[in-house]
């Protein structure tokens, strides 16, 4: 009883009080390394993945600030120890512009130190870009991902749990204001940018060579 808790979506929730002991409310718990938080969102779980990119990045500074080694290694550090940390279960994140911004910023600060490149020298993120051959962003990568996941889940049974809760609607009523970003908006957009069909997820094979075509602008 003492190490258990519960989490209230879209709320507090009060401490709840049973003859063997209280169950304690709590707002935020990580599973399986992802921050499940009572808003609901994925805001502080792509917060934390952020901060741990960005320790990732300054513990790795004495080697890719090294002028002995080459750009490819320090790319394949980067893909290897940095991205894995930086997107882990970006699957199911609900990106704003703001957030996606962010995460970039932590893929441009690696690759500018792989550069050797100081930010008071003002060169820009496509020079840098070019100079690494990292010219597919983070951003492009995370929506590959969920494309591809996307694609998995609606290949699956409708009596899938999966299926099932990708399908799922809320009942009751939303809050006033600005609808916040869905994860399903996302999806949409990658498609959009990419000329995917809706239906195209049938073909397994074609459905993730197309996900992993670069989005046009």
């Amino acid at each position: 009883m003492e190490k258990t808790e519960y989490l209230k979506v879209g709320g507090h929730g009060q401490d709840i009080q049973l003859p063997q002991g209280v169950i304690r409310s709590t707002q935020e718990f990580k599973y399986l390394g992802s921050i499940i938080s009572a808003q609901g969102n994925s805001a502080k779980d792509i917060q934390y993945r952020i901060i741990q990119g960005k320790r990732c990045t300054q513990v790795l500074n004495p080697i890719i600030w090294s002028a002995k080694m080459k750009m490819k290694t320090k790319l394949m550090i980067y893909k290897a120890i940095v991205e894995p940390v930086l997107t882990y279960g970006a699957e199911s994140w609900q990106l704003t512009n703001k957030q996606r911004k962010q995460i970039e910023v932590v893929e441009m600060d690696y690759l500018r130190r792989s550069c050797r490149v100081s930010k008071l020298e003002h060169i820009r993120n496509e020079e840098i870009r070019r100079r690494s051959g990292m010219e597919i962003t983070v951003n492009n990568r995370i929506d590959t991902r969920q494309l591809i996941w996307y694609g998995h889940v609606m290949r699956m049974v409708k009596e899938r749990w999966p299926r099932r809760v990708l399908n799922y609607t809320p009942c009751g009523n939303r809050r006033r204001g600005r609808p916040a970003t869905t994860w399903f908006q996302g999806i949409a957009e990658s498609m959009r940018s990419r000329e995917i069909k809706e239906d195209e997820w049938m073909d397994r094979k074609g459905w993730r060579i197309k996900c992993g075509k670069r989005p046009r602008l």
